[in-house]
């Protein structure tokens, strides 16, 4: 009982860990993506003339 317990608690534990670490990866890469293309966005949007802007 005691094995079978330890097996199933090594097992979760690594399974816990390998998603915490995909997340993590993930997250990142989701972020650093985002903030390049804000940075793209601005870049465009700072090229816009004066007249296209959206402004009341």
């Amino acid at each position: 009982m005691n094995t079978t317990l330890a097996k199933f608690l090594g097992i979760g534990i690594t399974a816990l860990t390998i998603g915490l670490l995909l997340f993590g990866f993930g997250f990142g890469m989701a972020e650093k993506e985002t903030a390049e293309y804000e940075t793209d966005i601005d870049a465009v949007s700072d090229d816009l003339p004066a007249s296209t802007t959206n402004t009341p």
